[in-house]
């Protein structure tokens, strides 16, 4: 089974996996240092300008998405694959362990049944449909149920001025920070923070309002107003 799993034929396979644990590990570790991977990354990826009553699902073809959307082909393959609505770090992780295990397991299969394993390039034909596939239909699993973790770029701009709470890191004007937000509807959201000022620092923990937004990221100074603190809300309910 090892000389298998490390053969020529079926290493990029288990490289996959290795390259997933890799990134797991670099999440786990950048959480204990108040720095979101996720948000790191999902910052940098384009938004997906969709209207709010098109619902996307794993089963529907990409070419679809293109025209009900009004998506490029590009921006509806990334719809099919939910990017957008799940943090990108999980569906990479997704679709590194599903075409790892699924490369491994179909030259498993073929070894046993006929002695050797196929050549890599055969099996990655199926290898790369059957894990996209897996990854769309899991990630819209997800986003189904968590709805409220990522924020809709189309209600970023109704944001400004609401007040947040830094839930992970300190924001610095070198570091962002995640914060969490409800809007009027009381929709909850989990935005990437940097201060206002770029000599201060906003402390994990602390309240702050949201006052503009720089490219993705919206620009937050110290909460002036006790009255609106979200966590008298809580506390009323």
């Amino acid at each position: 089974m090892a000389e298998l799993i490390f053969s020529d034929e079926t290493y990029l396979f288990t490289l996959a996996i290795f390259v997933m644990l890799a990134l797991a590990l670099l999440e786990i570790v950048g959480m204990v240092f108040g720095l979101s991977l996720s948000g790191l990354i999902d910052d940098a990826l384009p938004d997906l300008g969709m209207d709010a009553d098109i619902d996307i699902d794993a089963d529907i073809d990409a070419d679809v998405l293109v025209d009900a959307a009004g998506l490029g082909p590009v921006e509806g393959f990334l719809a099919w694959l939910a990017v957008g609505k799940v943090p990108f770090i999980v569906l990479l992780i997704i679709l590194l362990t599903s075409f790892g295990i699924t490369g491994v397991l179909i030259q498993y299969t073929t070894n046993s049944v006929v002695g050797s394993p196929m050549p890599f390039w055969m099996a990655l034909i199926p290898t790369v449909i059957v894990s996209f596939w897996f990854t769309a239909k899991t990630g819209h699993a997800l986003a189904r149920i968590m709805p409220k973790e990522e924020t809709d770029a189309r209600s970023r701009d109704a944001l400004v001025g609401e007040v947040a709470v830094l839930t992970l890191g300190n924001a610095t004007s070198d570091l962002q920070a995640e914060a969490r937000v409800t809007d009027t509807f009381g929709t909850r959201h989990y935005v990437q923070v940097i201060p206002d000022q770029p000599d201060t620092t906003l402390m994990q923990g602390a309240e702050v309002l949201l006052v503009g937004l720089k490219g993705s990221l919206f620009t937050a100074i110290p909460n002036p107003h006790a009255n609106l603190s979200p966590r008298q809300d809580t506390l009323a309910n």
